[in-house]
This record gives structure tokens, C-alpha cells and sequence, in this order.
């Protein structure tokens, strides 16, 4: 059996590896493990043939269904920074390979609505509760980019891809599309549907009213992306009078999506249109229904549109348009150098919020389809590192894109080859290399590390703790000094929240251990300390003693305390509070 069969046949969830817990008060190091053995269940071939003995037992207990009526509470999720977002693409999610070869043919299965909704126990049983589904619109066919068509090139932004439709169910496309919404419902899960932000070349031919112009007559094309066009936001821009025919169609969509029984939508590039248009069409939205949620493909200060010679993105004016939340730049973290490069980016967002209406919030974007997976920045280790640090800072809602969890490299054998088997003009299986593939019909995104989901259900579970849950959602964030780590490379922030407080401790370097001393005042030498996420990697040796804490973090580290300090936000360090 090949590796690539083993990699992505019906891996089972095996039962949690009972830990030994870490000591209190000073963490002895203890002998490194051989990297050739492993625990228990992180084996793929193991588990493989654990699954194939357990025959007809289902990998994830179903969740019963919800028996009250299903009512959409997206918007104030965002607000309470309750959302945890799994970001998918039907038409590989429940997708089956079957001959291995990752490009989907003959035999094989595409994805669908239905074979999507067997997945939704998985993610409900990891911790999410908010699904970004990426474009499910039928994708223009010329000037085409990938032999299926890229999400982000609509042909028609009002009807959905026939594409994604199963051919053993007498239903439409659209009627299995709401059901695969109702199944979500009834887990408790959340839909947030995609929208693009541009035309493909097939609806620019059709609609040329909609379409946006260069000052010589030819279509605006975003640079690098030949497969789209731009829509023109104005009527007439001199006097801010908005596109009549755009907005209708914006209108009609988000009447789709509540038909649907959607809850929320992502807008992508959303400073494509200016803030009027979004004022327009959030406000229609929350007629429709008060709880529709708006999340913006928006960067706090990068140039990060497809479309050159725009604007810089600015977050502050979708957040007064309406939008609930926004993506920020988290995905730069593995290109931060310092430990202070976080707290800055966390103070300016936090700042931020205190010039918007409460309540507004951003993604934890450290991954999403735009970026190179987050395997490829250390691996098992940066990934657990960035499950646990999301987890646990402010004014976020973490997010993760499908892959994320078992450690998917987004690498395809087929990359930029050709394929006579095309559904357009174009015969290059576009892949953007190391990123989720949106071009053509492919491979589920499964990689070969469980563990990562293992480690990323552990974070949720304690996030939606009751004990700690409010102290992470609302609590202030003080930033912790750090003595004798010459690179600044220990992460050091206590949450705090009605006199409880929860310790962060982390080791951003991947690649070696660090040591230091990290300044808590109020903090006692009696302290226990039990680590509340799992254990992983190198163990880490803390020591505290009077209102510091020694320590000598393992590579890619991160640690989660409760810890007894009622008073830490009046012992003078910077206490942060997001406006909520």
C-alpha cells in the first residue's frame, strides 16, 4: 500500500495518550525521546490499521441533533470573540482519491454538499463552531486559470456551481447546498459563505454595465490574475453615487444567502469596494436578519489586494462600514524576530478598538488559503506553538484552514503539469505551491499529524472551559517583562479577569531552547504549576520564586497556567482591555 493510500484513507482519531503532568513549581527535563519512537496513535500506519480493525465503527461520535429551533447568533459570536473558524473548500472536503493519483478523475470522487456533511462531526469534535466556506459559485471558463476554474472567478455570483452537485441525490445543486447548511445547524456549526470580489472573464463579457475601466478604454485587471476583472463600485464617483446595477446584485446575493440559511458572509479583498457600498449592503443584510455577520478580508497595514496601485488597506473603514470583524496580520507571525513583535501588534489592535464601536474583532489568520501552509514555518512544533498562542490572546477568534489540523504541506504531485481532462480552455493545473489548491478538482487536504488536531482540540477545550473561557474572551492582556533572553524570544502575557489570571509562557524559536526570567509581580515561590495544555516536544523547566519566574523553555514551547495573582493589574505593568 502506498504512503500517499495511507495518508488518506479514513484515518481514525485513536484514544487520548494519558500524559504524565508536568511538575509544579520546577519542570525537570527529562531524557529526550529517540525521534524514531513515537506515542501512541501517532503512527499513520497505526492508526490505519486500528481503523481497518474497528470495521463499521464511526471515526467521530455523531452530535445528536439540536431539538430547539436553530436561530443564527453568528454576529454576536464575533463580538464576544466566540467564534472558532475552520475555513473549507467543498469541492475538495469531502472529496475521495481513491486511485492516489490527487487529481480527481474518473473513478474518483469529487467533492460535494453531501459528502461534505460527513465531515462536520470531525470539526464539531475538534472545537468548531464557524465554518468559512470559500466561493461555491460555478467558476468562469475562460482565460481560465486551472482546469476546474479558481473559487474567485464567478461566472455567476447568483447561482451555485453545478459542480458541486451529487449525482446520486434527485435534489438541486441549491437545495443540497441548503441542506448541507441545515446539517451544520443541527451541530451547532455556523456557515459563512465566501464572497468574490471580482468577475470572472465569462461574467465580464456578459455584464459590461458592472465592470470597471482603465482610463483607455480596457478592463481593470487585477495584476497577476488574468482569470478576473474588476467590478466599477461607481455610478459616478465625483459625486459618490454608487453603481445601481452592482448593488443589485449584491442585494440579490445576500438575499441568496439567507434563503440558504447562511449566516454570515467573508467578503474578500473588501477594499475593492468603498465604504458606502458596504454601508448599503450590511445595512440591507441586518434588515433581513439582525445576526448576519460580516468578516473583512482586511489587513492592518499591508498592500495585500491582488490589484496593484490600490489603496492600503484600512480596516477601521470596513469596521464603521459595519463589518464585525476583520483578518489583521497574524499570518505574518513566523516573520516577526521578537517576542515584542507580538505585544506591539496586539496593543495596536487593541487600540484600535477603542475608536470603533465595541466589540469589533479580528481572525486568527496566522494560516489561511492565501498562505503557505504553516508546516512549512517548524512544522508539528509551529503549529501546536500557533494553536496555543490563538488560543489565548485577545480580542481574536482563532482560525485555521482545513489541513491545518493534521498537517497538510498543500504540495501536489500534479503542480503546474497538463490535463487533456479540463472543465475550461485551459489545460495547466494551476497550484499555487505550498497553498490550499482552488484551481481544480483535487485531493482532500489531510496530512500526516493527528497530533496537531490533538493539540489544537486541547487549546479549544480550555477556551471554552467556563473556568477560563471569560478570562480569555474578555480578559485585559498584560504584557510581561522578560530578563536574561538576550533575542527576545520568550512570549510572556498573563490574562486577567475578575482577580483570576492565566499565564502564557512560550518559546516563539522552533529551533532551540531559551532561557530567562520572566518579571510577575505578585507571584509566589508556593506557586503550583500545572500546565494546562497538553505537553509536546522538548519539556520546558519553570521555577517560580517571589514575583518571577525562571525559566528554560523547549523549542516551540507553549504553556497555558492559572496562577494566583488577584492583583497584577494594579502592580504598574500595562494592563491592555479591548472595547467591548
Amino acid at each position: 500500500m502506498s504512503s500517499y493510500i495511507n495518508k488518506y484513507i479514513n484515518i481514525a482519531p485513536t484514544m487520548p495518550v494519558q500524559m504524565t503532568p508536568e511538575p509544579t513549581a520546577v519542570m525537570m527535563p527529562q531524557a529526550p525521546v529517540p525521534s524514531s519512537v513515537q506515542p501512541l496513535g501517532t503512527n499513520i500506519l497505526e492508526r490505519f490499521l486500528q481503523n481497518q480493525a474497528m470495521g463499521a465503527t464511526p471515526t467521530v461520535t455523531p452530535v445528536s441533533n439540536t431539538q430547539t429551533p436553530y436561530k443564527n447568533t453568528l454576529r454576536t459570536k464575533f463580538k464576544n470573540n466566540d467564534a472558532t473558524i475552520m475555513g473549507i473548500i467543498i469541492r475538495s472536503f469531502g472529496a475521495e482519491d481513491k486511485k492516489g493519483n490527487q487529481l480527481l478523475r474518473e473513478g474518483d470522487v469529487r467533492g460535494n454538499f453531501n459528502n461534505a456533511v460527513k465531515r462536520l462531526d470531525e470539526l464539531k469534535n475538534l472545537g468548531i463552531n464557524t465554518l468559512h466556506v470559500l466561493p461555491v459559485n460555478p467558476p468562469g471558463k475562460h482565460n481560465a486559470m486551472g482546469t476546474a476554474g479558481s473559487l474567485y472567478a464567478p461566472e455567476d455570483f447568483l447561482k451555485i456551481d453545478p459542480a458541486l452537485d451529487d449525482p446520486n441525490d434527485s435534489k438541486t445543486v441549491k437545495e443540497e447546498f441548503k441542506h448541507f447548511v441545515e446539517e451544520c445547524h443541527k451541530r451547532g456549526i455556523s456557515v459563512m459563505l465566501d464572497l468574490p470580489s471580482c468577475a470572472s472573464f465569462d461574467l465580464f463579457k456578459a455584464r459590461p454595465e458592472l465592470m470597471a475601466f482603465e482610463k483607455d478604454g480596457t478592463p481593470k485587471t487585477p495584476g497577476g490574475w488574468n482569470d478576473i476583472r474588476m467590478f466599477n463600485p461607481w455610478k459616478d464617483e465625483t459625486k459618490r453615487e454608487l453603481n445601481p446595477d452592482l448593488l443589485k446584485m449584491h442585494y440579490d446575493f445576500v438575499d441568496m444567502c439567507i434563503d440558504l440559511g447562511i449566516d454570515g458572509i467573508r467578503s474578500d479583498v473588501a477594499r475593492t469596494k468603498p465604504t458606502e457600498f458596504w454601508d448599503n449592503i450590511i445595512t440591507y443584510s441586518r434588515k433581513r436578519d439582525p445576526e448576519f455577520a460580516w468578516l473583512a478580508e482586511s489587513y492592518t497595514y499591508e498592500d495585500a489586494s491582488p490589484q496593484l496601485n490600490m489603496n492600503y488597506d484600512r480596516p477601521q473603514d470596513c469596521l464603521r462600514a459595519g463589518f464585525d470583524s476583520y483578518y489583521g496580520q497574524y499570518h505574518n507571525f513566523h516573520e516577526w524576530l521578537k517576542a515584542k513583535d507580538l505585544t506591539d501588534y496586539v496593543r495596536e489592535n487593541i487600540n484600535m478598538s477603542h475608536e470603533m464601536n465595541a466589540g469589533k474583532s479580528l481572525i486568527g489568520s496566522f494560516g489561511t488559503h492565501d498562505d503557505i501552509s504553516i508546516m512549512n514555518h517548524g512544522g508539528v512544533t509551529y503549529s501546536n506553538l500557533v494553536s496555543g498562542i490563538q488560543a489565548t490572546l485577545p480580542m481574536l477568534n482563532p482560525y485555521y484552514f482545513d489541513g491545518y489540523q493534521s498537517g497538510d504541506e498543500y504540495v501536489y504531485d500534479f503542480e503546474n503539469q497538463t490535463d487533456k481532462q479540463t472543465d475550461t480552455d485551459s489545460e495547466e493545473c494551476t497550484v499555487h505551491h505550498g497553498r490550499p489548491d482552488i484551481f481544480n478538482f483535487s485531493r482532500p487536504l489531510i496530512g500526516e499529524h493527528p497530533e496537531i488536531g490533538d493539540f489544537m482540540k486541547n487549546t479549544l477545550e480550555i477556551r471554552k472551559n467556563p473556568k477560563y473561557h471569560d478570562i480569555l474572551t474578555k480578559g485585559s492582556f498584560i504584557p510581561l517583562k522578560v530578563k536574561n533572553n538576550k533575542n527576545d524570544q520568550i512570549i510572556a502575557y498573563a490574562r486577567h479577569l475578575n482577580g483570576k489570571t492565566l499565564l502564557v509562557v512560550a518559546n516563539r524559536d522552533v529551533n532551540s531552547r531559551q532561557e530567562g526570567s520572566i518579571e510577575i509581580p505578585g507571584l509566589k515561590e508556593s506557586q503550583k504549576l500545572q500546565n494546562l495544555f497538553n505537553s509536546y516536544g522538548e519539556n520546558s523547566t519553570l521555577q517560580a520564586v517571589d514575583n518571577k519566574l525562571n525559566v528554560s523553555l523547549g523549542s516551540g514551547r507553549v504553556h497555558l497556567f492559572e496562577i494566583d495573582t488577584p492583583n497584577i493589574e494594579n502592580a504598574g505593568l500595562e494592563v491592555m482591555k479591548q472595547k467591548l
